[in-house]
């Protein structure tokens, strides 16, 4: 089974993954935008929409405006999750020797690393609690989460658990970066690894990437999609806004603008 789940099913997922993610990807580039729902305040310049999407995807502008007891657990669970992602591919590739790039000794560079991700761990886990809980007793919340957004929240809740009793175990039930390292290369250069190598025979590790690779799988057939989806919803509404709309027939813009009918102006108002 450990064979199978680390050098084989990997392939699969990366199929699943990636025709699954292009597919979704595809519909929403094939769906027919009849009308320009640019809203306020209407970007002039693609520098201010660039803005726009910074001030969303960095501090989640909008959800902060909106709903700040959500807000709260959702920054920290992704900006943790997007830290402990950069961790996993900076740490492996570099043994844990970043930071010598810094200054650091090897030595204080792998003690950097290992607290880190343990920070990064431990507020993932905080962040992906605080949501369940708030899916729990929240009655207008619970009203509108189905059995999939239970299980997907228990799902990453597992690979994080999973994941930090790793961490702060290594040395009993986790893996070293060199044998993680060699086994990622073991993927890319299609080599199968040897059975008795520390990656195969780790049982925590083989876990911790058994559900990574379910939920990848999922991944594209879920609300997990937002990851993508909320770039095109960006784009879709806060794009530059041209006069006339495209695609809107029929529309006489500036007697609609003389009718104070509310078609906004070049300049941003309406």
């Amino acid at each position: 089974m450990s064979y199978f789940i680390m050098q084989i099913l990997p392939y699969i997922t990366l199929v699943v993954f990636t025709f699954g993610v292009l597919f979704r990807l595809g519909r929403w580039a094939g769906s027919r935008i009849v009308h320009n729902i640019t809203l306020a305040p209407f970007p002039q310049r693609n520098s201010q929409v660039l803005g726009i999407f910074a001030a969303e995807v960095i501090f989640f502008r909008s959800l902060f405006s909106s709903d700040r007891p959500l807000w709260a657990g959702a920054w920290l669970m992704h900006m943790a999750l997007f830290g402990a992602i950069g961790g996993h591919l900076v740490g492996i590739y570099f043994l844990g020797k970043q930071f010598v790039y810094l200054g650091m000794s090897e030595h204080l560079s792998e003690q950097m690393s290992a607290l880190l991700g343990t920070s990064a761990g431990l507020a993932l886990l905080a962040g992906l609690v605080y949501l369940l809980i708030r899916r729990l007793t929240v009655q207008k919340v619970k009203e509108v989460t189905g059995t999939s957004d239970y299980l997907q929240l228990v799902l990453l809740l597992a690979i994080v658990v999973v994941g930090n009793i790793m961490r702060l175990f290594e040395h009993d039930l986790g893996i070293a970066y060199a044998p993680a390292k060699d086994y990622v290369a073991h993927l890319l250069m299609l080599k199968p690894l040897p059975m008795d190598h520390l990656a195969i025979t780790t049982p925590f590790f083989v876990l911790h990437l058994l559900f990574v690779q379910i939920l990848l799988m999922v991944f594209p057939f879920s609300k997990l999609m937002h990851v993508f989806g909320m770039f095109a919803n960006r784009w879709i509404i806060n794009r530059v806004y041209k006069d006339p709309a495209s695609g809107l027939p029929n529309v006489d813009i500036a007697a609609a603008r003389q009718a104070g009918i509310g078609v906004p102006s070049g300049e941003g108002g309406v």
